[in-house]
């Protein structure tokens, strides 16, 4: 049932909406798809784990429906010279564990992130009271999204580390 008071009317119409800029296929930059996309997604297609959607005219990943394998199917299908490049490192994203709704911080014992991590980037610590804790190695994690479909509570989530940089510059 939909709060009808006049405080909830308020709050609605002076909340700003959170412009969340959308991640990029691997191996693109928001600069690249800006000056050299044409909207033919090529890419979108030929993602075969089906993650890369389109909008706006433009190819984006959705975070949490699957995990990139890094397979190069989507550079491989475009079109447009230049727009991937497959001698850097695919994206800057990276696992965060939000560790206020991790299941282990309530006493649950689970490691299905660990278990989805292909290279390792997430440990389970048992030190830590009072089930452990994941430990993520953000040098090792290549963000692929694996552990995010795999957490039961979304207690993942993807950073993207290029963002963060053009803040702080």
């Amino acid at each position: 049932m939909a709060n009808l008071s006049r405080r909830a009317f308020f709050t609605r119409l002076s909340a700003t909406p959170e412009v969340v800029t959308p991640v990029r296929p691997p191996w693109t930059t928001e600069q690249r798809i800006e000056d050299k996309c044409t909207g033919c997604f090529e890419c979108v297609k030929a993602c075969p784990e089906a993650i890369l959607f389109s909008a706006d005219n433009r190819p984006y990943l959705k975070t949490g429906v699957g995990e990139c394998t890094f397979c190069e199917e989507c550079a491989k299908a475009c079109p447009e010279e230049d727009l991937f490049d497959l001698t850097a490192a695919p994206w800057r994203l990276t696992a965060e564990i939000q560790q206020g709704a991790c299941l282990l911080g309530k006493g649950v014992s689970c490691q299905t992130c660990t278990d989805s991590c292909d290279p390792r980037a997430l440990r389970f610590d048992m030190r830590v009271a009072p089930a452990g804790k994941i430990q993520l190695d953000a040098d090792q994690c290549n963000g692929c999204g694996a552990c995010l479909i795999s957490c039961p509570v979304d207690a993942i989530a993807m950073n993207d580390q290029s963002r963060e940089s053009l803040a702080n510059a």
